[in-house]
């Protein structure tokens, strides 16, 4: 179990400083435990180039290594790329069950997307990251607070009663820009009969994972706030131990909290930003609508 955060500036206006937050975020991968494969053609930080326009400047691959790994493994193709502009950094990422060696990935695959919005990083303010590293879960939210730029990625094993991951399969989300700009969500069955994967397309009016009941303007109960459970679909309903959803009127976002998701063991939580998108099936900004909250240990 391992979290990291930090905050610096995010800039892609030249080849220096698209090395500079490249090598960031991949030495932090490194940290909360991740292992990056031997696959062949992986980027090097100290000569890689900003790409042009639209273009990958390199890829990085990482899996899992939690105990499920030998039996229903979970590896990530991340791409460091340009997007429309040339200052606007892009990140994308793919996740599947294995590789070849050189950089693709095989079996049961998402497709590749993006997790960051469409603006330009050119200045020197500082912003927040968050990663963390559990069996069973690897959450991001990188940069923080920037209008179109915060990217988020999550992926949670399915559960048990008492919260433990199990082998049933897994729930991706990818998150872009602003709170109406979450990329997509994807789930993978892996047991059998009839393992494969059920995509679903995100926007903010549908493909909620969790919600309140109700939409209280206020979830607090004698001092107690309470939080939205999720749900995965392998197509059966599982809950997510990982992830759960929060009013940010009442948890601002970087700050930790304990609650009992699934099972009957306390587990701290970070609430995210807005712009990681919305957990429900309206905007996280709206009365009712509920921001991420991740794991925190």
């Amino acid at each position: 179990m391992a979290t990291t955060s930090w905050s610096s500036r995010f800039r892609h206006d030249s080849d220096a400083t698209f090395r500079e937050w490249g090598l960031e975020l991949s030495t932090r991968l490194s940290t909360v435990g991740l292992v990056q494969t031997a696959d062949t053609g992986q980027i090097n930080w100290t000569t890689v180039n900003r790409a042009g326009t639209g273009a990958l400047a390199g890829y990085e691959v990482w899996r899992f290594a939690d105990p499920l790994q030998a039996t229903v493994p979970i590896f990530i193709l991340i791409e460091y790329r340009t997007g429309g502009t040339t200052t606007t950094p892009e990140l994308r990422f793919r996740v599947g069950e294995g590789s070849n060696g050189s950089g693709a990935l095989t079996g049961i695959q998402s497709t590749t997307r993006n997790i960051m919005g469409s603006a330009g990083a050119t200045t020197d303010t500082a912003y927040s990251s968050y990663i963390c590293l559990v069996d069973g879960f690897l959450g991001i939210e990188h940069k923080a607070s920037i209008n179109n730029l915060t990217g988020s990625f999550f992926i949670s094993r399915s559960s048990d009663s008492a919260g433990d991951e199990t082998a049933e399969g897994l729930m991706i989300s990818w998150g872009a820009g602003t709170a109406g700009g979450i990329g997509a969500r994807v789930c993978h069955r892996r047991a059998s009969p009839s393992p494969g994967a059920l995509e679903v397309q995100v926007s903010v009016a549908n493909a909620m994972l969790g919600f309140m009941p109700f939409a209280p303007v206020s979830t607090i109960v004698d001092g107690d706030t309470q939080v939205a459970l999720g749900f995965m679909s392998l197509p059966r309903p599982n809950p997510i131990f990982s992830l759960c959803g929060v009013y940010t009127s009442e948890l601002a976002p970087g700050g930790t909290f304990t609650t009992t998701l699934v099972g009957s063991t306390p587990r701290t939580f970070i609430a995210l930003s807005t712009q990681s998108g919305p957990f429900g099936s309206i905007s996280s900004l709206s009365v009712g609508g509920l921001a991420f909250a991740m794991l925190w240990e």
